[in-house]
């Protein structure tokens, strides 16, 4: 009896502190957002492919090791063949602007233990894994003549996403967050770009779908005040 009694207590105060690890962040973004495809084969700076991205971020901490993020946010992914040192791509003269808004969610995996406001565990490396989606209407042009109609004009895409980061506590509300997330995305047709000309030349690769890469900075607060373990309100 004595040791079902300490076991109860144990599994009590364990479950205790995992929902005292609970909170909720609000917060902003604000980053750099570029695409890779046919127009950018492999070109992650340079080559005029990156724009800004800004949005608005929401958190939700289950414990110090598992969260679950979702943002919304915009940026407008640009690239062009006259930028690209291959004779194929200067020869295409192809080149898009994309505006994209995208509704990311996410899990992410804290490495070490973490919780803004505790003054032992106030930061930690991270992975992230989600579904976005992503309002994509690409306008192309190929030797300064648009490229219209299917599949260029306006579509809802389903990508996923994933990519490592950083988190560091900022005093007892604050959270800033650095994170590099690739998208991939399933279509080939981000950059509007058609892989076929009268279904014989091709511009692009029908196997390989286009990605964009989002690197930002979040800065977020805790608005949580009270939590439901006294041991804990102290954050």
């Amino acid at each position: 009896m004595r040791n079902f009694s300490l076991l109860l207590i144990f599994f009590s105060l364990s479950a205790s502190t995992l929902l005292a690890q609970k909170s909720t962040e609000l917060g902003i973004l604000l980053g750099r957002s570029y695409y890779l495809g046919e127009i950018n084969p492999g070109h992650h700076y340079g080559n005029e492919t990156g724009s800004l991205t800004y949005g608005a971020v929401f958190r939700y901490n289950l414990n110090m090791r598992y969260s679950l993020k979702a943002t919304l946010s915009q940026t407008t992914l640009q690239a062009a063949d006259i930028n690209n040192e291959l004779l194929f791509n200067q020869a295409r003269n192809a080149e898009f602007e994309n505006q994209i808004t995208e509704l990311a969610t996410s899990i992410e995996f804290n490495f070490l233990p973490y919780a803004i406001g505790n003054e032992d565990y106030f930061f930690s490396p991270y992975l992230f894994f989600g579904l976005n989606l992503i309002d994509s209407n690409p306008e192309t042009l190929i030797n300064g003549t648009e490229v219209v109609g299917e599949p260029v004009d306006d579509q809802l895409l389903l990508a996923y996403s994933f990519g490592p980061g950083f988190k560091l506590g900022l005093g007892r509300r604050f959270s800033l967050a650095f994170e590099w997330g690739f998208r991939k995305t399933g279509t080939d047709y981000l950059d509007g770009l058609p892989n076929l000309i009268n279904d014989t030349y091709e511009q692009g690769k029908t196997y390989d779908n286009d990605w964009f890469v989002s690197s930002i900075f979040m800065l977020t607060y805790r608005v949580n005040k009270i939590g439901p373990c006294p041991a804990y309100n102290n954050f």
